[in-house]
Parts: structure tokens; sequence; C-alpha cells
């Protein structure tokens, strides 16, 4: 019977481990560059002030539906911003801090007074 040498790990066996161990690290640090970019774009676009930036541009979409209906039932526009505000079925909830419509009686334009999504 033949015996096997065993003193242990020969000069291949060390290459490949470390091989092995720099290909793994390679792609962990791969993926912790892309997990970073990925934080500095969300960061950098800011999703959730977009969204709640749309959400109150749409109440204002309607606002200024209930704006024209008013005008075409009574051939004039509202008289104040309670009028406006007492065309809907509640208050306007809006998302941005702080934001609410300010009203023209005269032209019948409604717009938002936080326009400006760095600001939401």
């Amino acid at each position: 019977m033949r015996r096997i040498d065993e003193r242990g790990m020969g000069l291949i066996e060390v290459a490949v481990v470390l091989m092995v161990i720099a290909i793994a690290g390679f792609l962990f640090a791969q993926y912790f560059r892309s997990t970073a970019r990925t934080v500095e774009k969300l960061q950098e676009e800011r999703p959730l002030p977009h969204a709640r930036m749309a959400s109150d541009r749409a109440t204002l979409a309607t606002i200024s539906g209930l704006v024209r209906s008013y005008q075409a039932q009574h051939e004039k526009w509202p008289p104040d911003k309670a009028t406006v505000l007492g065309l809907l079925a509640g208050p306007p909830r809006f998302q941005c801090t702080g934001n609410d419509i300010d009203y023209d009686p005269a032209t019948g334009s409604v717009r938002l007074l936080v326009d400006d999504v760095n600001r939401c």
C-alpha cells in the first residue's frame, strides 16, 4: 500500500484559495459600491417630495376643474377663496408642508403657494 504524503497544502492549493478569496472580495466591493451609488441617486432624486408635489398638483387640477364648472354654471368666477373651498366635499389635503391654494377671483386662476419640489 502507498502512503499519501501529508505535509499540508501545496503551492497550487494555496494559490487557488487566494484566487477564490480575491474574486469574492472583488464581488463584495462591487456590491457595496453599487449600493452606495443607488443610495446617492435616491438622495439626489428625492422621490418622496416629487410624489408629494405630484399629489398637490393633482389636487390643484381638481380644484381648477371645479372653478371652471362653477364659472360655466353661474357665468361668473367664484367671488372668493371660501366659495372655492366650499365647492369641495371636504378641505383639500395637501401633502407638502405649508401648502395651500391662492385664488384670484378676477381671472378664476388657482395656484399652489408651494410649487417647488425643493421646498416640499
